[in-house]
């Protein structure tokens, strides 16, 4: 699995998409016409029989235009009523957002697994929704972007499936998430509206033409109405046509999707029983995974399972053929119908359920300066994908996260003052003129949980640094618009304070701001813009110099050498020859526009750079945690979130 390649499909898929969109509206529009024929003939005195009473071009073209304009109109309405992200789509499906805090022992284990998969995966923990009235098993990943994600689960798939079950669903919807399916589903989403929308207006003209003709007594008042009858039952016929077309493009976009995220979630977890198995409780339950919801039918490709009856154009594979590809051996049996509720508790689990600390303090861990040997290959297999490893990883430093942090990244205020912590210089001197800042513009409350945050995770490992900021992201989402303007002006401070400000820190906050501006400004994902390494050869040379100094500080020989090994990478996958800069060319304003440029890359070129910012910091053959969470860093900076590096991530005991 590489995500940087399927995110590349699902640009593509995007084109064909809106193709198979053209289609169908150029369908509608000849069945338009053909309806308005037909109404003309019939209201026409002067009859006629020939060719020339069947093309009117003039009617083509009003019709045309109408239908297109009715259409697209109709899509830009969906599609502008979803850019508030997946959490409106979830809200419309009935979704009720989980309280962070929660202390119901299913809530709170579906929140740890969702927190353990986003750490493992490098990405901000998507906002958790359960819809409460579903007992059905099924669950969807919905956004535009990991900046606006969320995830949804039915009461069915959060209470009948036992830990791994329950991790085998949420690994699948987050490679729909890391996979790039879900920016593909929303525009589905929206351009299907406009086919269907069709019909809705016949619906609209066909009850009033029956209520027309009803009041009228009146010869030309019932002949108005039996003409809207028509149009009306017309309208509705084409609305069908229009279901039709929708359904076909929903089963070509879907179904291999779906097989592809079975495929990752199995990878990520090395458990295929687990999502085999909540596959089989669909199976054997009743009301299996259907979704009772309105809004269900539109929203039917996003789901796990299928939403509603399948047909020909189902969205989603059978589920023997499913469950056959990940149990070879399966016998085609089911779960029992009555499923009980489940009731295991696990001690990560109830650990933060009973205020009770973790075995190992992650408290005591630290960046010891301490390097691990990694190998090119081991580099960019740990991008590309999320390992078991990893997956581990995550639920270790989640599980070991004393507990006033996590309350911490769950709480308003201990969320700012966390971010605040983390960007804090190491330096005594710059970090009192930033705790300065803070103290003029901060509530009292908030400074003081500053320091006293600083003092736990000023040094801790830099992996755990990342996972506090990706679970903290979530809390800030909800603070006001005039708090996290505040909020984005202090962290602009505390970078503007000293220009020697830490590179990580720098791209840290730049991770931060990224997600929230997103979220806050509800702006479109970015529209690729470069498509070569020769348009961006400048960038490209800056990020890969400051790397190269920053991993061989002092050592002008060792700096070239690793520039020269990260820049060859590039020139090797067919870009240019890219240029060492100087180190006053690699300023943090250089670098800042460097990365925004490389956010409007496209998704292989983002690969490429990662790659040879691998082996430019690789270039002795080690990598420390803060050189392999800085390329991290970088990475979600550009919108490319990735894993952590397994290798570099273990966290080692400071050194004493």
């Amino acid at each position: 699995m590489d995500f940087f390649e399927h995110q590349e499909q699902a640009r593509r898929k995007t084109g064909v998409l809106i193709f198979y969109f053209i289609l169908a509206v150029l369908g509608i529009i000849a069945a338009t016409y053909a309806l308005a024929t037909g109404i003309l003939l019939f209201v026409d005195d002067r009859g006629g029989t020939g060719p020339e009473a069947f093309w009117r071009p003039q009617v083509l073209v009003w019709t045309g235009l109408g239908t297109a304009g009715i259409v697209f109109l109709a899509s830009a309405f969906k599609t502008a009523q979803l850019s508030g992200g997946g959490a409106v789509v979830a809200r419309e499906l009935g979704g009720r957002e989980l309280d962070l805090n929660t202390t119901d022992f299913h809530e709170r284990r579906l929140l740890n697994v969702v927190e353990e998969m986003a750490i493992a995966s490098g990405v901000p923990v998507p906002t958790v929704f359960v819809m409460d009235s579903e007992e059905s098993i099924n669950a969807f990943a919905a956004g535009k972007t990991t900046s606006d994600a969320v995830i949804g689960v039915t009461r069915g798939c959060m209470t009948l499936l036992t830990r791994d079950e329950l991790q085998g669903v949420i690994a699948h919807e987050f490679s729909h998430i890391l996979n790039g399916d879900m920016r593909l589903n929303i525009r589905l989403m929206g351009l299907l509206f406009g086919i269907l929308f069709l019909a809705l207006m016949g619906e609209l003209i066909l009850r009033f033409g029956v209520r027309g003709g009803f009041n009228s007594g009146r010869k030309e008042g019932a002949g108005i109405a039996l003409v809207m009858l028509i149009a009306g039952l017309g309208l509705l016929a084409i609305g069908y046509l229009g279901n039709f077309f929708g359904n076909l493009i929903k089963a070509s976009v879907s179904r291999q999707r779906e097989f592809l995220a079975d495929a990752s979630a199995v990878q990520f977890t090395r458990n295929p029983d687990g999502l085999a198995g909540a596959l089989m409780k669909i199976g054997g339950l009743k009301s299996g995974s259907k979704v009772d919801a309105p809004m269900a039918k539109d929203a039917s490709h996003l789901f796990f399972g299928s939403a509603f009856s399948s047909s020909i154009f189902a969205t989603h594979p059978p589920l023997n053929i499913r469950i056959g590809r990940l149990l070879p051996h399966w016998k085609g049996e089911f779960s029992g119908s009555d499923l009980p509720v489940i009731t295991e508790r696990t001690d990560r689990d109830t650990s933060q359920l009973s205020g009770e600390p973790p075995h190992h303090a992650v408290s005591q861990l630290s960046d010891s300066g301490k390097s691990i040997s990694l190998s090119d290959a081991e580099a960019a297999e740990s991008m590309r994908s999320v390992h078991p490893e990893q997956v581990a990883l995550g639920q270790e430093i989640h599980g070991n996260l004393p507990r006033e942090w996590v309350d911490a990244c769950h709480s308003h205020d201990g969320a700012r003052a966390m971010v605040f912590a983390l960007l804090l210089a190491q330096d005594e001197n710059l970090r009192n003129a930033e705790l300065d800042i803070l103290k003029k513009n901060c509530p009292e409350e908030i400074y003081n949980a500053v320091c006293d945050l600083f003092c736990e995770v000023g040094q801790l490992h830099s992996s755990i640094k990342f996972s506090l900021i990706d679970l903290s992201i979530p809390t800030l989402r909800h603070l006001s618009l005039d708090e996290y303007r505040n909020f984005r002006t202090l962290t602009d401070q505390l970078i503007a304070s000293d220009s020697q400000v830490d590179l990580f820190e720098f791209a840290l906050l730049k991770v931060v701001q990224r997600h929230l501006d997103a979220y806050f400004e509800k702006a479109p994902p970015p529209r690729i813009r470069y498509r070569n390494f020769g348009v961006l050869e400048e960038e490209t040379g800056i990020l890969l110099s400051t790397l190269a100094a920053l991993s061989h500080p002092g050592n002008k020989e060792a700096i070239r050498s690793a520039f020269e090994r990260g820049a060859s990478s590039i020139a090797s996958s067919n870009g240019p020859d890219v240029s060492f800069q100087p180190a006053e060319k690699c300023g943090l304003d250089s670098i800042e526009r460097s990365l925004e440029k490389f956010n409007l890359a496209m998704p292989t070129m983002k690969r490429e750079l990662l790659i040879a910012a691998s082996r430019s910091v690789l270039a002795d053959e080690r990598v420390s945690s803060n050189e392999a969470e800085l390329i991290r860093a970088i990475a979600d900076a550009i919108g490319c979130p990735i894993p952590p590096f397994v290798k570099a991530a273990p966290l080692m005991p400071a050194e004493r």
